[in-house]
Protein backbone atom coordinates (compact mmCIF):
# COMPACT_ATOMS: atom_id res chain seq x y z
CA UNK A 1 0.00 0.00 0.00
CA UNK A 2 2.86 2.36 0.89
CA UNK A 3 4.41 1.79 -2.54
CA UNK A 4 1.11 2.56 -4.24
CA UNK A 5 0.77 5.79 -2.27
CA UNK A 6 4.34 6.75 -3.17
CA UNK A 7 3.74 6.03 -6.84
CA UNK A 8 0.50 8.02 -6.77
CA UNK A 9 2.24 11.02 -5.18
CA UNK A 10 5.08 10.85 -7.71
CA UNK A 11 2.61 10.72 -10.60
CA UNK A 12 0.70 13.68 -9.21
CA UNK A 13 3.93 15.65 -8.82
CA UNK A 14 4.97 14.80 -12.37
CA UNK A 15 1.62 15.98 -13.74
CA UNK A 16 1.88 19.21 -11.74
CA UNK A 17 5.35 19.86 -13.16
CA UNK A 18 4.02 19.44 -16.70
CA UNK A 19 1.12 21.83 -16.22
CA UNK A 20 1.42 25.13 -18.06
CA UNK A 21 1.89 28.23 -15.91
CA UNK A 22 -1.21 30.37 -15.38
CA UNK A 23 -1.39 33.18 -17.90
CA UNK A 24 -4.13 35.81 -17.78
CA UNK A 25 -5.81 35.82 -21.21
CA UNK A 26 -6.81 39.39 -22.09
CA UNK A 27 -9.06 40.11 -25.06
CA UNK A 28 -7.63 43.25 -26.72
CA UNK A 29 -10.53 45.59 -27.49
CA UNK A 30 -12.68 42.53 -26.78
CA UNK A 31 -10.81 40.47 -29.39
CA UNK A 32 -10.64 42.79 -32.38
CA UNK A 33 -9.45 40.09 -34.77
CA UNK A 34 -12.70 38.23 -34.21
CA UNK A 35 -15.45 40.83 -33.66
CA UNK A 36 -15.86 44.61 -34.16
CA UNK A 37 -13.44 46.19 -31.71
CA UNK A 38 -14.50 47.76 -28.43
CA UNK A 39 -18.14 46.80 -28.80
CA UNK A 40 -20.59 44.87 -26.64
CA UNK A 41 -20.64 42.14 -29.31
CA UNK A 42 -16.87 41.71 -28.96
CA UNK A 43 -17.05 41.53 -25.17
CA UNK A 44 -19.86 38.98 -25.31
CA UNK A 45 -17.83 36.82 -27.69
CA UNK A 46 -14.79 37.06 -25.40
CA UNK A 47 -16.86 35.99 -22.41
CA UNK A 48 -18.27 33.06 -24.40
CA UNK A 49 -14.65 31.99 -24.95
CA UNK A 50 -14.02 32.20 -21.19
CA UNK A 51 -11.29 34.85 -21.27
CA UNK A 52 -9.99 36.07 -17.93
CA UNK A 53 -9.86 39.78 -18.69
CA UNK A 54 -11.61 42.24 -20.98
CA UNK A 55 -9.32 44.97 -22.31
CA UNK A 56 -10.80 48.16 -23.76
CA UNK A 57 -10.28 51.92 -24.10
CA UNK A 58 -12.04 55.06 -22.93
CA UNK A 59 -12.75 58.42 -24.52
CA UNK A 60 -15.08 61.26 -23.57
CA UNK A 61 -17.86 62.89 -25.58
CA UNK A 62 -18.59 66.62 -25.80
CA UNK A 63 -21.31 66.24 -23.16
CA UNK A 64 -19.04 64.41 -20.73
CA UNK A 65 -20.15 60.84 -21.41
CA UNK A 66 -17.52 58.11 -21.03
CA UNK A 67 -17.54 55.88 -24.09
CA UNK A 68 -15.56 52.89 -25.29
CA UNK A 69 -13.25 53.67 -28.21
CA UNK A 70 -9.58 53.18 -29.02
CA UNK A 71 -9.42 56.19 -31.30
CA UNK A 72 -10.22 59.79 -30.43
CA UNK A 73 -12.16 60.03 -33.70
CA UNK A 74 -14.19 57.84 -36.02
CA UNK A 75 -11.46 55.80 -37.67
CA UNK A 76 -11.83 55.15 -41.43
CA UNK A 77 -10.87 51.53 -40.78
CA UNK A 78 -14.32 50.72 -39.42
CA UNK A 79 -16.65 53.77 -39.35
CA UNK A 80 -19.84 54.52 -41.32
CA UNK A 81 -21.72 57.80 -40.96
CA UNK A 82 -25.43 57.95 -40.10
CA UNK A 83 -26.21 58.74 -43.75
CA UNK A 84 -24.46 55.53 -44.87
CA UNK A 85 -21.31 57.16 -46.29
CA UNK A 86 -17.97 55.61 -45.42
CA UNK A 87 -15.40 57.70 -43.60
CA UNK A 88 -12.24 57.83 -45.71
CA UNK A 89 -8.58 58.36 -44.83
CA UNK A 90 -8.49 61.75 -46.56
CA UNK A 91 -11.60 63.08 -44.77
CA UNK A 92 -11.27 65.57 -41.89
CA UNK A 93 -11.24 63.68 -38.62
CA UNK A 94 -14.53 63.59 -36.74
CA UNK A 95 -13.44 63.76 -33.10
CA UNK A 96 -15.57 62.24 -30.35
CA UNK A 97 -14.81 65.06 -27.91
CA UNK A 98 -16.45 67.54 -30.31
CA UNK A 99 -19.70 65.56 -30.53
CA UNK A 100 -22.49 64.81 -28.04
CA UNK A 101 -23.02 61.12 -27.38
CA UNK A 102 -26.49 61.09 -28.97
CA UNK A 103 -24.74 61.96 -32.26
CA UNK A 104 -21.87 59.49 -31.76
CA UNK A 105 -24.24 56.58 -31.23
CA UNK A 106 -25.73 57.10 -34.72
CA UNK A 107 -22.49 55.97 -36.42
CA UNK A 108 -22.01 52.29 -37.23
CA UNK A 109 -18.66 50.73 -36.31
CA UNK A 110 -19.32 47.07 -37.00
CA UNK A 111 -20.35 46.52 -40.59
CA UNK A 112 -17.35 47.66 -42.67
CA UNK A 113 -14.84 45.13 -43.95
CA UNK A 114 -11.62 45.59 -41.96
CA UNK A 115 -8.57 44.81 -44.05
CA UNK A 116 -6.40 44.47 -40.95
CA UNK A 117 -8.67 41.69 -39.65
CA UNK A 118 -10.29 40.12 -42.72
CA UNK A 119 -12.02 37.33 -40.76
CA UNK A 120 -13.69 39.69 -38.32
CA UNK A 121 -17.43 38.93 -38.10
CA UNK A 122 -19.65 41.76 -39.37
CA UNK A 123 -22.54 42.94 -37.17
CA UNK A 124 -24.23 46.32 -36.75
CA UNK A 125 -22.59 48.00 -33.75
CA UNK A 126 -22.05 51.38 -32.08
CA UNK A 127 -19.51 52.83 -29.67
CA UNK A 128 -21.09 51.97 -26.30
CA UNK A 129 -21.03 53.90 -23.08
CA UNK A 130 -18.54 52.39 -20.66
CA UNK A 131 -21.20 52.09 -17.96
CA UNK A 132 -23.54 50.19 -20.29
CA UNK A 133 -20.79 47.86 -21.46
CA UNK A 134 -19.71 47.02 -17.91
CA UNK A 135 -23.32 46.54 -16.80
CA UNK A 136 -23.79 44.09 -19.66
CA UNK A 137 -20.61 42.10 -19.02
CA UNK A 138 -21.26 41.93 -15.28
CA UNK A 139 -24.74 40.50 -15.85
CA UNK A 140 -23.72 38.22 -18.73
CA UNK A 141 -20.53 36.69 -17.35
CA UNK A 142 -20.90 33.27 -15.76
CA UNK A 143 -18.08 34.03 -13.31
CA UNK A 144 -16.32 37.22 -12.16
CA UNK A 145 -14.38 38.78 -15.01
CA UNK A 146 -11.45 41.19 -14.79
CA UNK A 147 -11.09 44.51 -16.61
CA UNK A 148 -7.97 46.18 -17.99
CA UNK A 149 -9.21 49.60 -19.08
CA UNK A 150 -7.12 52.25 -20.78
CA UNK A 151 -7.63 55.97 -20.37
CA UNK A 152 -6.48 57.38 -23.71
CA UNK A 153 -4.89 60.56 -22.38
CA UNK A 154 -2.01 61.82 -24.52
CA UNK A 155 0.19 64.96 -24.17
CA UNK A 156 -0.05 66.45 -27.65
CA UNK A 157 0.19 70.21 -27.93
CA UNK A 158 -2.65 71.72 -29.93
CA UNK A 159 -4.83 68.63 -29.47
CA UNK A 160 -5.07 67.95 -25.73
CA UNK A 161 -7.99 69.89 -24.32
CA UNK A 162 -9.42 70.32 -27.83
CA UNK A 163 -9.79 66.87 -29.40
CA UNK A 164 -9.69 65.03 -26.07
CA UNK A 165 -9.70 66.30 -22.47
CA UNK A 166 -6.58 67.41 -20.63
CA UNK A 167 -5.23 64.56 -18.53
CA UNK A 168 -6.73 65.70 -15.21
CA UNK A 169 -10.18 66.24 -16.69
CA UNK A 170 -9.89 62.91 -18.54
CA UNK A 171 -9.20 61.05 -15.30
CA UNK A 172 -11.72 63.05 -13.26
CA UNK A 173 -14.48 62.06 -15.69
CA UNK A 174 -13.51 58.42 -16.29
CA UNK A 175 -12.31 57.11 -12.93
CA UNK A 176 -15.50 57.86 -10.94
CA UNK A 177 -17.53 55.98 -13.56
CA UNK A 178 -15.25 52.95 -13.18
CA UNK A 179 -15.22 53.10 -9.39
CA UNK A 180 -19.02 53.33 -9.32
CA UNK A 181 -19.16 49.76 -10.67
CA UNK A 182 -17.55 48.41 -7.47
CA UNK A 183 -15.20 46.07 -9.34
CA UNK A 184 -12.58 46.08 -6.58
CA UNK A 185 -9.35 44.32 -7.48
CA UNK A 186 -10.89 43.08 -10.73
CA UNK A 187 -10.23 46.53 -12.20
CA UNK A 188 -6.88 47.66 -13.59
CA UNK A 189 -6.51 51.10 -15.18
CA UNK A 190 -3.75 51.43 -17.79
CA UNK A 191 -2.28 54.45 -19.52
CA UNK A 192 0.71 55.57 -21.63
CA UNK A 193 0.54 59.07 -20.15
CA UNK A 194 2.88 59.31 -17.12
CA UNK A 195 1.14 62.49 -15.97
CA UNK A 196 -2.23 60.72 -15.82
CA UNK A 197 -0.77 57.70 -14.00
CA UNK A 198 0.84 59.89 -11.34
CA UNK A 199 -2.35 61.91 -10.96
CA UNK A 200 -4.49 58.79 -10.52
CA UNK A 201 -2.02 57.28 -8.07
CA UNK A 202 -2.17 60.40 -5.91
CA UNK A 203 -5.94 60.95 -6.11
CA UNK A 204 -7.13 57.33 -6.04
CA UNK A 205 -4.39 55.31 -4.31
CA UNK A 206 -6.66 52.27 -4.25
CA UNK A 207 -6.47 51.92 -8.04
CA UNK A 208 -4.43 49.10 -9.58
CA UNK A 209 -2.40 50.86 -12.27
CA UNK A 210 -0.59 49.59 -15.36
CA UNK A 211 2.14 51.54 -17.14
CA UNK A 212 1.83 51.14 -20.92
CA UNK A 213 5.03 51.73 -22.88
CA UNK A 214 5.94 51.69 -26.55
CA UNK A 215 9.34 53.42 -26.73
CA UNK A 216 11.38 51.18 -24.43
CA UNK A 217 14.44 50.10 -26.41
CA UNK A 218 15.62 47.25 -24.20
CA UNK A 219 17.81 49.50 -22.07
CA UNK A 220 17.67 50.13 -18.35
CA UNK A 221 14.38 48.64 -17.19
CA UNK A 222 14.86 50.12 -13.72
CA UNK A 223 15.20 53.61 -15.14
CA UNK A 224 12.01 53.11 -17.12
CA UNK A 225 9.85 51.77 -14.31
CA UNK A 226 11.40 53.13 -11.14
CA UNK A 227 12.57 56.58 -12.22
CA UNK A 228 10.14 57.82 -14.88
CA UNK A 229 7.07 57.32 -12.70
CA UNK A 230 6.69 58.83 -9.27
CA UNK A 231 5.65 55.43 -7.90
CA UNK A 232 5.97 51.73 -8.66
CA UNK A 233 3.14 50.52 -10.91
CA UNK A 234 1.33 47.24 -10.29
CA UNK A 235 1.76 46.24 -13.96
CA UNK A 236 4.15 46.96 -16.80
CA UNK A 237 2.57 46.60 -20.24
CA UNK A 238 5.05 47.00 -23.15
CA UNK A 239 4.95 45.93 -26.76
CA UNK A 240 5.73 42.22 -26.84
CA UNK A 241 8.87 42.71 -28.94
CA UNK A 242 10.83 44.11 -25.98
CA UNK A 243 9.94 41.31 -23.55
CA UNK A 244 12.83 39.19 -22.30
CA UNK A 245 13.23 36.68 -19.50
CA UNK A 246 15.55 39.15 -17.82
CA UNK A 247 13.24 42.17 -17.72
CA UNK A 248 10.28 40.01 -16.69
CA UNK A 249 12.37 38.53 -13.86
CA UNK A 250 13.41 42.03 -12.75
CA UNK A 251 9.75 43.11 -12.66
CA UNK A 252 8.78 40.04 -10.66
CA UNK A 253 11.58 40.71 -8.19
CA UNK A 254 9.95 44.09 -7.54
CA UNK A 255 6.41 42.72 -7.37
CA UNK A 256 5.44 44.14 -10.78
CA UNK A 257 3.37 41.96 -13.11
CA UNK A 258 3.94 41.99 -16.88
CA UNK A 259 1.27 42.14 -19.61
CA UNK A 260 2.72 42.46 -23.14
CA UNK A 261 0.63 43.77 -26.03
CA UNK A 262 -0.55 42.97 -28.72
CA UNK A 263 0.44 39.32 -29.06
CA UNK A 264 -1.32 37.67 -32.00
CA UNK A 265 1.03 35.18 -33.63
CA UNK A 266 1.42 31.69 -32.07
CA UNK A 267 5.22 31.90 -31.98
CA UNK A 268 5.03 35.23 -30.13
CA UNK A 269 2.45 33.87 -27.71
CA UNK A 270 4.72 30.91 -26.90
CA UNK A 271 7.68 33.23 -26.38
CA UNK A 272 5.69 35.36 -23.92
CA UNK A 273 4.84 32.22 -21.94
CA UNK A 274 8.48 31.12 -21.98
CA UNK A 275 9.57 34.55 -20.75
CA UNK A 276 7.18 34.32 -17.80
CA UNK A 277 4.63 36.98 -18.75
CA UNK A 278 1.72 37.15 -16.30
CA UNK A 279 -0.82 38.14 -18.94
CA UNK A 280 -1.08 38.22 -22.72
CA UNK A 281 -3.13 40.92 -24.47
CA UNK A 282 -4.27 39.71 -27.89
CA UNK A 283 -6.63 40.53 -30.73
CA UNK A 284 -7.04 36.76 -31.02
CA UNK A 285 -7.69 35.49 -27.49
CA UNK A 286 -8.75 32.14 -28.96
CA UNK A 287 -5.15 31.58 -30.10
CA UNK A 288 -3.82 32.41 -26.66
CA UNK A 289 -6.31 30.06 -25.00
CA UNK A 290 -5.32 27.25 -27.36
CA UNK A 291 -1.68 27.60 -26.31
CA UNK A 292 -1.78 28.48 -22.61
CA UNK A 293 -4.62 26.18 -21.59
Amino acid sequence: MRKLVTLFCFAALLCACKQKPHVDVQAHRGGAGLMPENTITAMKNALDMDVNTLEFDLHVSQDGQVLVSHDAYFHPRYSTRPDGTLIQEEDPKEYLYTMPYDSIVKYDVGMRFVQRWPDQVKVPEVKPLASELIDFTESYAKKPVNYNIEIKSWPEEGAEGIFWPDYKTFCDICVPVLLSKNLGDRLTVQCFDVRALNYMHEKWPELILSYLTEDYDGGDIEALLADKLGFQPDWWSPHHSVITKENVAWCHSKGIKVAPWTVDEPEDIRRMVDCGADAIISNFPDRVIAIVR
